[in-house]
């Protein structure tokens, strides 16, 4: 069998893949780090989160939605006097359900950022190692072949 040597395209095709899976490699780290770091921060600081809430709040009214439907609403004059008379001067505090839908859409996020940097880890470990891989099947092949010729014989 006549081996020929890869060509000087190949060899600087092979450099430049190799290089941007370590690229790829380093940055589904870096990135799936930090994703460790902010879920960790979030579980250490849960207020951090109140921030998020009021932009979903502010965003969709959601909290005011739900206030306004929960609240009776009297039927008549006499029934708003009776209303009236029998709310404490305070506020009472009501469920805000912007609070727990930030906390879902806070851990959804999480997921899908840690799945694209754990898919970036893969790609870029199977792209940093497609040199080895590939010479290591070739060499196989070639085993494969050289047996194969020798039983024919």
């Amino acid at each position: 069998m006549n081996y020929q040597p890869p060509s000087r395209t190949t060899e600087t095709l092979a450099v430049i893949a190799r290089f941007l899976g370590l690229v790829m490699l380093i940055v589904g780290l870096f990135i799936g780090i930090k994703v460790i770091f902010e879920a960790w921060n979030l579980y250490d600081e849960p207020q951090r989160i109140e921030r998020f809430a009021k932009a979903i709040d502010q965003g969709s009214n959601l909290d005011n939605l739900i206030t306004s439907f929960s609240q009776k609403r009297p039927s008549n004059e006499s029934d708003v006097e009776q209303v009236t008379a029998a709310q404490p001067s305070t506020q009472q505090p009501s469920l805000r359900v912007s609070y727990f839908l930030a906390w879902i859409v806070a851990i959804l996020l999480l997921m899908v950022i840690g799945g694209l940097a754990s898919s970036a880890i893969r790609t870029g470990g199977q792209l940093a190692l497609y040199d080895l891989q590939v010479k290591r099947f070739a060499n196989e092949l070639i085993k494969q072949v050289q047996n194969s010729s020798t039983k024919q014989d």
